[in-house]
């Protein structure tokens, strides 16, 4: 199998990381979808990354589709999310606030590339408002453990990914000291090879 887009990209790295921790082999194609747009293309003909193209030739779009098939791939005893019940309503609350963090942090990255006399003030208060919300709810659910059943899974990769990236988009917000409980958090999974592995080179 081959994962298309860069470690930059929070969801391809939540992708990465996932076929990582369940062991599945695959070629990671480091491409940027809008540096190296045709070459994306040729996996992906939106554009989208991560695009994860199957041995069988077929390729899937989209982090949140690309898990759900590599979970049902190892089955429910090695998914990184509960089958059923409230474990699993748990994780989803927790990757549902995590999966509408990171957007934000990715429309305050490109409303920073603008000259300075196109920046809209209020729409990076806005945005980056949203973002802390977020990380305050996600920074209240965390313990010294891992989030669900202290066993890591998708909450946990999805919030560490979301803590990394506003760190460095909106690194006076974002820090360790407002947010010691997540800066934990992710100080223990970057122990881990498939988050240290796949740690974006800014």
């Amino acid at each position: 199998m081959k994962l298309v887009g860069p470690w930059l990209s929070g969801f391809t790295r939540r992708t990465g990381i996932t076929m990582k921790l369940l062991g599945i082999p695959f070629e990671h194609l480091n491409l940027n979808a809008y540096a190296q747009k045709e070459e994306v293309r040729r996996y992906s003909p939106m554009g989208k990354v991560p695009a994860l193209v199957l041995d069988s030739g077929e390729t899937l779009i989209d982090s949140a589709g690309i898990i759900d098939m590599l979970h049902e791939m190892v089955g429910p005893e090695k998914a990184l999310i509960p089958a059923s019940g409230p474990r699993r309503l748990k994780a989803l609350q927790l990757i549902g606030i995590g999966l509408n963090i990171y957007p934000k942090l990715t429309a305050l990255y490109d409303e920073s590339l603008r000259p300075p006399s196109h920046q809209l003030k209020s729409v990076f208060e806005g945005l980056a408002e949203q973002a802390i919300i977020g990380l305050k709810q996600l920074e209240a659910a965390t313990g010294d453990g891992w989030y669900v059943n202290n066993t890591l899974g998708q909450a946990d990769i999805m919030a560490v990914v979301c803590y990394q990236g506003a760190s460095v988009v909106i690194p006076d917000l974002v820090t360790a000291k407002n947010f010691p409980r997540l800066a934990s958090l992710t100080e223990r999974a970057m122990k881990i090879d498939a988050f240290a592995s796949t740690t974006p080179h800014l």
